[in-house]
């Protein structure tokens, strides 16, 4: 590709990580990790690529404390630990 769509491509997978979508984080690194080394790519697919790494990692870890949270406290908060679940376990 050309070295304007790797940027526009990484750019679009930056921001869209912003829109609830952290997996787009993860793929932009995936995507331009193989062709990173290119020296017609601009300095900003790089700096898009460290950002996207980062703040992957960041989500990865919030999702993975909130879900040792949810998990082991869901009992004790009644209602709203049932009203948070999607699938109710039955006889619990």
């Amino acid at each position: 590709m050309k070295a304007e769509e790797i940027l526009a491509a990484s750019k679009k997978l930056f921001f869209g990580g912003f829109a609830l979508l952290p997996m787009l984080w993860l793929y932009n690194v995936l995507y331009v990790w193989p062709v990173r080394n290119r020296a017609d790519l601009s300095p900003q697919v790089r700096h898009y690529m460290l950002l996207s790494g980062i703040l992957s990692v960041v989500m990865f870890v919030v999702f993975s404390v909130w879900f040792g949270i949810f998990v082991n406290q869901r009992l004790n908060w009644g209602t709203t630990g049932d009203t948070l679940t999607v699938v109710l376990v039955k006889g619990v």
